[in-house]
């Protein structure tokens, strides 16, 4: 819920480390809640217009706190990342209930957590919390939700088919941290402890592509275990960057120091020749790590057309999701916060590229699609047409890749395990334009 965060800190944020509790003691509390703000938000547009683009999914954060702008008085469950939500957790659930009623035949999953930690429970998971407030919220949960929760008592998840949880309409499913005291062992909830995978392969790294080669097996474990394959293409941000950011943003700049702060946090990412640039906000970091994520969802994409060991997960959670299912790639930011819109200024966000997506949404249907065509004995002609229509949808937004090594895009880097078949695809788009459209990547 990122789209939607104040400018108040929340309580049980975990990303302030000492460095940057000592620069934000220095300012207003309004200041740091701006920069907080800002370096909390991944997302740009609403839980609504992210499921009408596509997505299934839902990384659910939420906290015991004051109301935004409030030391004192009544608590509730906010959402957080960094900062916490304009609105209760309960009000983004309203919409999504019906979103659900206006769409019979859609499945949404949750997962709720304090900080994508499924495995810590109890204050541990939600400091300064009693069983009764977590399940009080548990309880708002199923006010909301009723009967479209998933019933666990009538069987397990993967056991029941979706024409199943259709006929039962029984549509949304509730994993939760801290399950047994915070949903008091509900039968309308799933313990994320022992039901959860995580790995993780965001950004520039290719760790992604290496867990998705082997995807069919690992999708195979998962469901034979009644685990859910949940990865995250996320971009992991370690405390160093928001010191660095927080120390540009804050500290006066003397002789030349704002540039030589932003040297030293460039260097630390260790992309070629990204010596200057530190991404102020997190949304600009989301924005670079999705130009990389972008070619490892197409690479498995299309190895896996040949190749049935390559398959997705059952869900993966990514930052800026935009309009149509695409993933923000370019430079600009989705619907930033003030803050960050005005806080970064660079010709680079005049360039073309600046507003840029891939088809994520898109590319995850069509393997759907390719994987029940190989399972399910359909019509050749029946898939041929799904497949036809996925592709013309994918073929809107293709891969895109710049040299841009001021900010940290290249064409080439990193290089592509050679399993991947990516130097072929890269050699044909760079054949010329009438070979750019034909494999869905296009460099410019």
């Amino acid at each position: 819920m990122t789209y939607d965060l104040s400018t108040s800190i929340s309580d049980g944020y975990e990303g302030i480390g000492p460095v940057l509790s000592r620069i934000l003691h220095g300012v207003t509390p309004i200041l740091a809640g701006h920069f907080i703000r800002q370096q909390g938000q991944t997302q740009g547009i609403s839980i609504v217009d992210m499921l009408n683009a596509g997505i299934r999914f839902i990384d659910f954060r939420i906290m015991y706190s004051q109301a935004p702008g409030h030391k004192l008085g009544h608590k509730d469950w906010y959402c957080l990342h960094g900062c916490q939500t304009v609105h209760r957790a309960a009000e983004y659930l309203r919409p999504v209930r019906a979103w659900l009623d206006g769409h019979p035949k859609e499945v949404v999953v949750f997962w709720a957590s304090r900080h994508g930690d499924y495995g810590a429970t109890g204050t541990d998971q939600y400091p300064d919390t009693e069983p009764a407030q977590r399940q009080a919220f548990f309880q708002e949960v199923q006010a909301v939700f009723g009967g479209l929760l998933f019933d666990s008592s009538k069987g397990r998840l993967n056991e029941t088919s979706l024409s199943e949880l259709w006929r039962r309409n029984e549509r949304l499913v509730w994993y939760a941290a801290d399950f047994v005291e915070s949903t008091n062992s509900s039968f309308r909830a799933l313990d994320a402890r022992s039901k959860i995978d995580l790995p993780t392969g965001g950004g520039w790294k290719t760790t992604a592509l290496r867990l998705l080669s082997n995807g069919s097996a690992e999708l195979h474990a998962a469901r034979s275990q009644d685990r859910f394959l949940l990865m995250s293409m996320a971009q992991h941000v370690e405390i160093w960057y928001i010191e660095k950011a927080a120390e540009i943003t804050f500290l006066p700049n003397m002789f030349g120091s704002q540039e030589r702060l932003a040297r030293r946090c460039a260097a630390l990412f260790e992309i070629p020749n990204m010596t200057s640039w530190c991404p102020p906000a997190l949304m600009d970091l989301s924005l670079l790590s999705n130009y990389y994520n972008q070619r490892v969802l197409e690479a498995a994409f299309r190895q896996g057309a040949s190749d049935s060991s390559v398959d997705f997960p059952h869900a993966i959670y990514i930052d800026a999701i935009d309009h149509g299912g695409l993933i923000r790639t370019g430079t600009a930011k989705i619907n930033p916060s003030l803050q960050a819109a005005v806080s970064h200024a660079g010709k680079h966000e005049q360039q073309q590229h600046e507003s840029d997506g891939y088809a994520y949404a898109p590319t995850l249907v069509a393997a759907n699609v390719r994987r029940l065509c190989r399972r399910v004995a359909s019509p050749q002609a029946v898939c041929a047409r799904l497949q036809a229509a996925v592709e013309a949808v994918r073929a809107e937004h293709p891969v895109r890749l710049w040299e841009d090594a001021e900010h940290g895009r290249h064409i080439d880097w990193p290089p592509m395990p050679p399993s991947s078949g990516w130097t072929q695809q890269q050699q044909l788009a760079g054949a010329g334009d009438e070979a750019k459209n034909l494999v869905g990547l296009v460099v410019v």
